[in-house]
């Protein structure tokens, strides 16, 4: 009889595991259509923070229209940059982390939508947060369309993210001429096109 149980109990227990990863699976791709959904939504005019089907998007805690940080850094091609090389024109940020699913997917959105970028890779900036073999790729990948930053993982005092404030990966700035921000959902939603006149 103890052998039975221990095979009935053991049974139970893989069973009990695979009904728990179907379910994390399904979770995880409603949850992820849900924040693309929203995206679609925020753009046409919903708030980025409100809730869709139980999915809340958080706001950066910098809002629409605030001044562009003071920050200083280095591109990982070694050259020192601050936020007084991008006033005067507008000028681009993108934020992803190796540790993002949706900043590894939208990465290549990223570099197409600002490939051609109104003052080129001087106007645009890339930071990752986070290192590794995921980093070294997402830094590849964007370092031929922008200045790339790599900040380290967590919550870094003085970083580029913390300066703009973001809580949101990915998240995407436009910066005006005026040095005011507006926080973007996508990289389709980042204002690329020369400015009017």
């Amino acid at each position: 009889m103890t052998t039975v149980s221990v095979i009935l109990v053991g049974c139970l227990s893989v069973f009990n595991l695979l009904l728990t990863l179907v379910l994390a699976r399904k979770i995880t791709l409603v949850s992820h259509g849900n924040a693309h959904g929203h995206s679609h939504g925020a753009s046409q005019g919903g708030a980025a923070g409100s809730i869709l089907s139980g999915v809340s998007i958080p706001e950066n805690k910098l809002p629409d229209g605030a001044p562009m940080p003071a920050f200083r850094a280095v591109s990982h091609s070694g050259g020192p940059f601050s936020g007084d090389d991008l006033t005067g024109d507008r000028a681009v940020v993108g934020f992803f982390s190796t540790t993002c699913g949706s900043c590894l997917e939208q990465a290549p959105d990223f570099v197409k939508a600002v490939t051609a970028y109104p003052g080129g890779r001087e106007r645009v900036v890339a930071v990752v947060k986070g290192t590794g073999p995921v980093g070294d790729n997402l830094v590849a990948m964007l370092e031929p369309v922008a200045r790339v930053v790599v900040e380290p993982a967590g919550v870094a005092e003085g970083s580029v993210a913390e300066a703009f404030g973001v809580v949101r990966w990915p998240s995407y700035v436009d910066i005006d001429a005026a040095g005011r921000i507006t926080n973007r959902l996508l990289p389709a939603e980042l204002t690329v096109a020369p400015a009017s006149l």
